[in-house]
């Protein structure tokens, strides 16, 4: 019998400690998307990257940075990065239909090098977004080279008659989304703000 209790206590706290590691690290799921996980971890540092970008932004351009400051305003970018969020996890299961992961990587890996052959994009990307470079690749580069290679391939087996924004509304539709944070909502087509 004590070696029962003995079990039920050592478990209890095995438990605990995983789930302490899992607040602590911010590993828990705020979004899932066909069963893929937006952690905390990841969304509050995009977040801090969108931000980071739109005070700069405002700066450079004489704006006032303290409109970021505005209760809705974050919303609002939460909202978008949701959507973000979404729409690259989506169109990465969509590449991933046709395209083998080696495949798919070599495509993005050549998109990426014709954008980054310019020495200034590593400097932008860490002094807008506070990125490092390999961060500014994974985060923004990646995504938007997975988008474009989507839009070239629906163009190219369609003649030229294929529309990227019909395609990823379709998708949409069809996907399966959960979100966890309290503001925002999934209504089968985008976030929307509760």
């Amino acid at each position: 019998m004590n070696k029962f209790w003995l079990f039920i206590a050592a478990s209890i706290f095995t438990i605990f400690v995983f789930c302490v590691w899992i607040i602590l690290f911010r590993l828990y799921p705020i979004a899932l998307i066909d069963w893929k996980i937006i952690s905390a971890k990841d969304f509050n540092k995009d977040y801090s990257a969108a931000l980071t970008y739109y005070k700069n932004a405002l700066e450079l351009s004489g704006g006032d940075s303290k409109v970021l400051e505005a209760d809705e305003t974050g919303k609002e970018i939460k909202r978008a990065l949701l959507e973000n969020f979404i729409e690259n996890v989506l169109i990465d299961e969509e590449l991933k239909k046709d395209l083998s992961s080696d495949e798919l990587g070599g495509l993005v890996d050549r998109k990426i090098g014709e954008i980054i052959k310019d020495e200034e994009i590593q400097k932008a990307a860490e002094t807008l977004y506070g990125f490092s470079f390999s961060d500014f690749k994974e985060r923004v580069l990646a995504p938007q080279a997975k988008k474009e290679i989507l839009e070239s391939r629906l163009f190219l087996y369609s003649g030229g008659n294929g529309d990227f924004g019909k395609k990823l509304e379709e998708i949409k539709s069809k996907a399966r989304v959960m979100i966890f944070l309290p503001d925002f909502e999934w209504n089968g087509k985008e976030v929307i703000i509760k």
